[in-house]
């Protein structure tokens, strides 16, 4: 488990506004947490070097180019497998995230296709031959209302 780092609130505000939006500009961030643009970046770097901050990254519209479908993938493996099948989850690229979890099943995995004869493919082409696993159940994810 990670250490806790000591931020103040205009840390908070900072982290807010770039989770809001990692594009924003440092004069932007400046003018709302009411400090110069060079003290907001050596804020952000301050909060990179602490490990804080992690990443930048942009959110994609996966049905734009053609992933019409989310799914949540609940996998239930035998325990002296898990660590091995853990690894293997996250090789997939039609696996955006995989979550350990301490419920009935032992990894929530989140899978983006095209469409529903691809994640056929993908079940039980690839995750029902997989060494280990037990069990697999899918939720869509139905898209936002726009």
């Amino acid at each position: 488990m990670g250490s806790t780092v000591k931020i103040d609130e205009t840390d908070l505000k900072i982290i807010k506004m770039l989770t809001q939006n990692a594009r924003f500009s440092l004069r932007e961030i400046a003018t709302v947490v009411k400090m110069s643009p060079s003290s907001v970046r050596n804020r952000m770097k301050s909060l990179v070097d602490l490990g804080v901050i992690k990443r930048y990254t942009l959110e994609v519209d996966h049905r734009k180019i053609g992933f019409e479908i989310q799914v949540v993938v609940l996998v239930t493996s035998k325990p002296s497998e898990s660590d091995r099948l853990n690894l293997a989850l996250k090789g997939y690229d039609e696996i955006t995230e995989v979550l350990r979890t301490s419920g009935p099943a032992t990894f929530i995995c989140k899978v983006r296709v095209r469409d529903i004869t691809e994640l056929t493919r993908f079940i039980t082409g690839e995750l029902e031959k997989l060494d280990g696993v037990e069990r697999i159940e899918t939720m869509f994810i139905l898209p936002p209302n726009e």
